[in-house]
Order: C-alpha cells, then sequence, then structure tokens
C-alpha cells in the first residue's frame, strides 16, 4: 500500500476550478446531551465525578413506638474525557505551488477534517443505546438482552412511538422533555403516516437533525446511528467470486489475492469468519494471504470505496460475523454460490430518552496544531506544512439515565 501523500498524479492538466464536494451528515449529538460535565471538564482535568446516594422509602409508624432506621450508601460515578482522535494533513510545498487550486484543496481538507470530528462525535452518542436499560422491538418494551427487531410501517410507527413515549412517562413520570432520534427512512415512513395528523416534517426545521415534534418526542433525525447485521456462514463452503457490498463498496473472495478489495478464500469456515472481521475492522490494511489469512486492502486512491469501510465493527464466532456500523445503514448486498450462506436483516438502534441524560463533554473539537517542518518516517526533513486537527472528548450515560433511555430496534425493510 501507498505510504506517503502525494497529489502529483493531478497536477495542472484540464480540471474543474473546484474539487468534488464531500459527504454533509446529519449532527444531533450536542441537541441532545446534557452540558454540565462539559461545563466542568473545558476548563481542564480528565475526569467528572456524580455521585449519587440509595433513595429512601417511607413506613408505618405507630405512635409510641419505634421506628426502623434506614442508612444511606453514597456511590460516585465518573466520566473520563480520555478520547483523543487526530486528522492529519501533509500538504508539500513543491506540489502546492504548482496547483491552481491549492486554496480549494486545503478548503476541502479543513472540511473533512471538520465533518470526520464531528460525526465521530455524534456516533458516541448514538452508541449510548447500548447503555440503556430498556430496549424496544418486536416484542414491546423488555430489559432482555436479546431483542427482535420490529419493522415499522406507515400503519404502526406512530401507535410504536408512542408506546415508547408512554414507557417513558409511567416509568420515570418526569416532565423534561423527550427526544427520539431516527434514520431518513424511518422519517419518511413516518411523514407518510402522518398526512392525517398534524406532524409535519418541513425541510425549514431541519436544524442540527430537528425535524418537528411528534407523539411527545422531540424527534430529530440522523445518519450516525448505529446498525447492525449478522452474516451466517454456518455449514456453507465460501468460494471464488463470491461478494459482499457494504455501502457502495464491494469486498469479492479470491483463491489467490491480485487486486484491491479481495479477500483470500480461507481454509475453513472458522478462519473465514475471522478473516472477515478482521478485515472490516482494519479496512486500510493489508493482510498477508496465507492458509487461514488474507486480504488486499482499498488505498486511498481507490476513491470513497475505503472510506465508506471506516466505521465498522465486527465480531466473529466460528460461524458467524456480526458487523456493526457506526456511521448508519450498511444497505448490505451479497452473493454466495452456497446458499446456505446469507446475511440476517439489517437492524438499527435508534435511541429515545430525557434530554440531557447523556453527558457530552470535549476540550478541544477540531483545534489544529501547525507543523512548519514535517519530517518523513525516516526522520528526514520534508518541504510541506503539517496541520493536525485535535478531538479530545468524552461520552457518558450515568447510573440514574440509563433507565431514561429507550434502545429502539427497527428492521431496515
Amino acid at each position: 500500500m501507498a505510504t506517503n501523500n502525494s497529489i502529483s498524479a493531478i497536477l495542472e492538466e484540464l480540471f474543474s476550478t473546484n474539487v468534488q464536494n464531500i459527504t454533509k451528515k446529519a449532527l444531533v449529538g450536542e441537541a441532545i446531551c446534557g452540558k454540565e460535565a462539559h461545563a466542568a471538564l473545558q476548563k481542564g482535568a480528565e475526569k467528572w465525578n456524580f455521585p449519587y446516594e440509595s433513595r429512601g422509602t417511607l413506613q408505618s409508624y405507630t405512635p409510641g413506638t419505634g421506628i426502623t432506621k434506614k442508612y444511606f450508601k453514597g456511590t460516585n460515578e465518573y466520566m473520563q474525557l480520555n478520547d483523543f482522535k487526530v486528522f492529519n494533513i501533509v500538504l508539500d510545498n513543491v506540489e502546492m505551488r504548482q496547483h491552481l487550486r491549492r486554496a480549494q484543496i486545503l478548503a476541502q481538507k479543513v472540511n473533512e477534517a471538520t465533518e470526520e470530528i464531528n460525526v465521530y462525535m455524534d456516533s458516541l452518542v448514538m452508541g449510548e443505546y447500548e447503555n440503556a436499560t430498556y430496549k424496544y422491538g418486536s416484542g414491546g418494551i423488555t430489559t432482555s438482552a436479546t431483542v427482535a427487531g420490529k419493522t415499522f410501517t406507515a400503519g404502526n410507527i406512530s401507535p410504536s412511538l408512542g408506546e415508547v413515549f408512554a414507557h417513558l412517562q409511567d416509568r420515570l413520570g418526569s416532565m423534561r422533555s423527550k427526544f427520539l432520534v431516527l434514520p431518513y427512512f424511518l422519517m419518511d415512513r413516518l411523514a407518510d403516516a402522518a398526512i392525517s395528523n398534524a406532524f409535519n416534517m418541513a425541510d425549514s426545521a431541519m436544524k442540527n437533525g430537528y425535524v418537528g415534534n411528534h407523539k411527545g418526542f422531540k424527534l430529530y433525525v440522523s445518519t450516525n446511528l448505529t446498525t447492525e447485521i449478522v452474516l451466517t456462514v454456518g455449514s456453507g463452503t465460501i468460494a471464488e467470486d463470491d461478494y459482499i457490498t457494504i455501502k457502495n463498496t464491494t469486498l469479492t473472495f479470491k483463491d489467490a489475492l491480485a487486486a484491491n478489495g479481495q479477500l483470500h478464500v480461507c481454509n475453513s469456515v472458522a478462519t473465514n469468519c475471522t478473516n472477515i472481521a478482521a478485515a472490516l475492522n482494519a479496512p486500510g490494511t493489508d493482510i498477508a494471504e496465507a492458509a487461514t489469512t488474507g486480504y488486499q486492502a482499498y488505498e486511498d486512491v481507490d476513491g470513497d470505496q475505503l472510506w465508506e469501510l471506516y466505521g465498522l465493527e465486527a465480531t466473529a464466532t466460528t460461524t458467524t460475523v456480526t458487523v456493526k456500523s457506526t456511521r448508519g445503514i450498511m444497505n448490505i448486498q451479497s452473493s454466495f454460490a452456497d446458499s446456505a450462506i446469507s446475511f440476517g436483516t439489517e437492524v438499527v438502534h435508534c435511541i429515545a430518552g430525557e434530554e440531557g441524560v447523556i453527558q457530552l463533554a470535549y476540550q478541544e473539537k477540531g483545534k489544529v496544531e501547525y507543523n512548519g517542518s514535517p519530517v518523513d518516517s525516516s526522520g528526514r526533513t520534508m518541504l510541506a506544512k503539517e496541520y493536525n486537527y485535535l478531538l479530545m472528548a468524552g461520552v457518558k450515560t450515568f447510573f440514574d439515565g440509563k433507565r431514561r433511555l429507550v434502545d429502539v430496534q427497527v428492521n431496515v425493510a
């Protein structure tokens, strides 16, 4: 794989005076999160303490008799601001001097840095569904660890959201605002269902992902909700030219690796599962071809193929691979010669709850650290400029907040 920055391939011949737009995503996280931790940690420090005490209860009292003494226990919880990320840009002075679009290129990279930082922060918040005490799926509200997703239709989406809101009100009795974050396809379904009611998803309301109120919720739309899907290989046999397409990126199985985006056909079901998971967890890193491994990674020069694979988390068993996306719906397509191999239904984890129960804090969100004298991997001076855009953040749902969240699991169908 290429390891050095190079834009020599696009030095001036005949090019547009502009550069391609980057994908912009709807950002919701800061709108639904609490601000207390951020206000404290923004000044400095790396830990914010949030203690709580056990609750008391009433007891009967008979005049002239003793009462039962109640002693309360204090517990301290804390969140750490220890998630550090950086977006690096190195621009060669010679290349940039010859480039007529140098200002546009730098501006695009700055936009990309800002977008990546914001999307990552948003995905941290959306990932807090994992800490919700309650889940909602095809069987209604539950605390079970295993939940089947529910298919929302124009006919059932509105009453389903009403069930979730009623649960939060019945369980908490709080008058604080409730939020619900949905993906675009469900907002479209809700809009279809709402022709006969008062909800109106007006484009003018699209600010920070907010689209209006419905069934008691402040509704937000996000492209950064977590989705997951399971590939079951079982007793099947993966063969050459089988393929998996995630978003717009295709990974093709080959007996011998010969091009970027190819997975080696390994020697067993278990090793194939492990190899697929390893490739998806580090899509920009080659895996040496052997009997049990092999992946030839996409490179930056392959366009968006590599970028589309970022934000995936894969876990393998001996017969399955569970794939999660922290950047929205994967729209997986696949072709396997062995019909025993198949993907299940993709499920999106929508998140509902009380505003403010998720705490988001950051000390830097895109601060640029400039280096006018960068060096290469061998320590030699480069005639270049280096920009590092820094993120220092943390997200936490505390004990009291977990029961105020619901993981709404919906089938992508």
